[in-house]
């Protein structure tokens, strides 16, 4: 009877495990689910993606990571691709070795024994490359107003170079923002005219260079223009006397460069200079009065202000005037012979 029953039992055990396996080997597997991350962190030659696997199929994850290619609009494995660890959850994705300035088509994947899941396509664009300056030329031909200046550009970068040329400001390292030749485009060398600058000045100078990327600029150089003469009026001549007078003049512009000298000259000829009679009345802008002395009664005299900075001597407005005649003077003799 013993006997009987553990036979019994045994049967039923190996019923009940036998419906067991077979429940599951007949259990259907099938391939991982996964989502993808929008690509981020992207440069000129790397990026940044990634997913989530959030269901396995019914078989462990072996490998996950993304794949992309440019030719290719539905990437596989058997593309460029990264491996990133196994298993569900959440994942990273670093993407590097890209060519700039480049269309690239991605999608995240997951494998397990059944194969491998993809998830829906993405593209993205890596940066483009700026052109590359090496040299800003050193600036020549300075005049008051003007000057030459210029660059060098060694490589074009991703794209052609749409527009080339110098910027220049009175602070440093300007930027097309502000004053900018334009002068053709492509790589090499190129000359620059500058102009509509101020006497007497210190700019700042870049050569550029853009492309469909950015703006690119070389170093730094700068310059000081050349000053011009001052620039100023002769006053009215007032207080005229026998022998005196009084005039002046008033600076406008010192022209770029620092009046060390001013006042008035005159002679009894036109055009008087400080080679003939002058006074001196101080330095910088603004106006002055002059006091002319040493005159010759009944005499017309030509006065003009003059200033002096170091591109030489200006002279203003030439004004005229004549002193004062002095009355004669005599006395009536004795009348003698009177008949």
């Amino acid at each position: 009877m013993r006997s009987y029953s553990f036979t019994v039992a045994c049967g039923i055990l190996g019923i009940l495990l036998s419906v067991v396996f077979s429940c599951k080997k007949d259990t259907p597997k099938s391939l991982p689910t996964l989502t993808a991350y929008a690509v981020s962190s992207v440069t000129v030659n790397s990026a940044t993606a990634g997913g989530e696997v959030t269901s396995d199929g019914g078989e462990p994850v072996t490998a996950r990571g993304v794949c992309w290619s440019t030719s290719n609009t539905t990437p596989t494995i058997t593309d460029s691709k990264t491996t990133d660890g196994f298993g569900l959850g959440a994942f990273t994705s670093e993407i590097t070795g890209l060519e700039s300035n480049t269309t690239y088509y991605i999608r995240a994947y997951a494998t397990n024994l059944v194969g491998t899941a993809y998830y829906s396509q993405a593209n993205f664009k890596t940066l483009g490359i700026a052109a590359s300056i090496t040299t800003t030329i050193p600036i020549t031909a300075i005049t008051a107003n003007t000057a030459s200046g210029g660059g060098t550009i060694s490589s074009i970068g991703s794209t052609s170079v749409t527009a080339r040329g110098v910027c220049w400001s009175s602070a440093a390292n300007p930027t097309t923002a502000g004053s900018k030749t334009s002068d053709g485009t492509g790589t090499g060398s190129f000359t620059s005219s500058i102009s509509g600058l101020t006497p007497g000045a210190t700019y700042h100078v870049r050569a550029y260079a853009i492309n469909s990327t950015g703006t690119s600029y070389g170093e730094d150089v700068s310059f000081t223009t050349l000053p011009v003469n001052a620039n100023l009026t002769t006053t009215a001549v007032t207080a005229i006397t026998t022998t005196s007078a009084s005039s002046g003049g008033n600076l406008v512009s010192d022209g770029g460069s620092p009046v060390i000298a001013r006042g008035i000259c005159w002679s009894t000829t036109t055009n008087p200079t400080i080679a003939n009679t002058k006074t001196t009345n101080g330095s910088g802008t603004g106006g002055y009065a002059s006091a002319i002395s040493g005159l010759t009664p009944g005499t017309t005299y030509y006065v003009k202000a003059y200033a002096t900075n170091s591109a030489g001597t200006a002279y203003g407005n030439e004004l005229t005037f004549t002193t004062v005649s002095v009355p004669a003077t005599l006395t009536t003799a004795a009348v003698t012979a009177a008949t």
